[in-house]
């Protein structure tokens, strides 16, 4: 762990160190910033510029803290507790139409045809072959009204289904094989790295991706804080964009190392992370791929009314 950075695990009203906290004076004339993120890979850039020292280098005393969901991030930014986050570029253009006083900062991770994410799932032996198959059918996945909800909306469209006539459920993605197996549902939009595990098991066969039904590459996620923060603190702000599209940058030609620091936070086998599909990041803000995305949540239900990628961006 590098000087300047710390990375603690949030768990109800407690909080432990993963680090012993640093002397005061290395932290001495350098910004603080306290980001929140949730541990995967799709969001795992923060957690690679603490261990590579990426936020030290950009001149910033970065404190990463693991919370359990993108929504939790937001309320703790809200809240004062931290200063920055990620999340669905989707749910933070809701909360920015509902008067969330939000501002993005930076493109996070994509989604594209080379690494799919996530893919619809059913049992190796199921009869279920189409997506007009799953009418009268249960998908899981691991939150409604959200971005998954919306590729499989799109997907299905796509595909000729019938929207209204596929119920949806949300299941832990640890636990989407066994409510397989037992019938609980009948398909699953399965993410990585339980994704990888079960298809090479061969417990499990893909329909296809439904990413694909919004763009070939579109925005999973945006860096975000509040447009106070942003106001008080451009520099600080500045800094910190510089710092993610460094990383990920590093993320995209390292993925060996990568791949050791995501096993880490997301206490999983390096052999899983060594042959999982790997994300790939944003290297800038991607405007038109996040745009893709928000036309989709607007035809699909999942925003109130049209958004402008640009206008949900911090300009300073």
């Amino acid at each position: 762990m590098h000087q300047s950075t710390r990375v603690t695990f949030l768990g109800g009203s407690l909080a432990f160190s993963l680090a012993a906290i640093e002397p005061a004076l290395a932290q001495s004339g350098l910004p603080k910033v306290r980001i929140g993120v949730t541990p995967t890979e799709v969001y795992a850039q923060a957690y690679y510029a603490a261990d590579e020292g990426f936020f030290l280098k950009g001149g910033l005393d970065a404190d990463v803290e693991t919370l359990n969901s993108g929504s939790a991030a937001a309320n703790a930014i809200i809240g004062g507790a931290l200063d920055v986050g990620v999340t669905t570029p989707i749910l933070l253009a809701n909360a920015i139409l509902r008067g969330a006083p939000f501002v993005l900062i930076a493109a996070g991770p994509l989604s594209t045809t080379q690494a799919p994410q996530s893919l619809i799932c059913v049992k190796t032996q199921s009869n279920l072959h189409t997506a007009k198959d799953l009418e009268g059918k249960t998908v899981g996945m691991i939150v409604l009204k959200t971005t998954q909800e919306l590729s499989l909306d799109a997907w299905l469209d796509k595909n000729g289904a019938q929207r209204s006539a596929v119920r949806r459920v949300e299941v832990l993605f640890s636990e989407m094989g066994t409510a397989l197996d037992r019938g609980t549902i009948d398909a699953a939009i399965m993410s990585e790295p339980f994704l990888t595990t079960s298809l090479k098991s061969g417990a499990v066969r893909s329909l296809g991706d439904p990413n694909l039904a919004i763009a070939p590459a579109y925005l999973l996620g945006a860096w975000f804080t509040t447009r106070t923060f942003a106001q008080q603190n451009p520099a600080t702000v500045k800094k910190f964009v510089d710092v993610i599209y460094a990383t990920a940058k590093w993320a995209n030609t390292h993925r060996a190392q990568s791949a050791l620091i995501i096993s880490k936070y997301m206490k999983i086998d390096p052999d899983v992370t060594r042959v999982m599909n790997r994300i790939e990041y944003a290297e800038n803000p991607r405007l038109p791929e996040m745009q893709a995305l928000l036309d989709s949540g607007y035809k699909y239900g999942a925003l109130p009314k049209p958004v402008v990628a640009a206008d949900l961006f911090w300009h300073p």
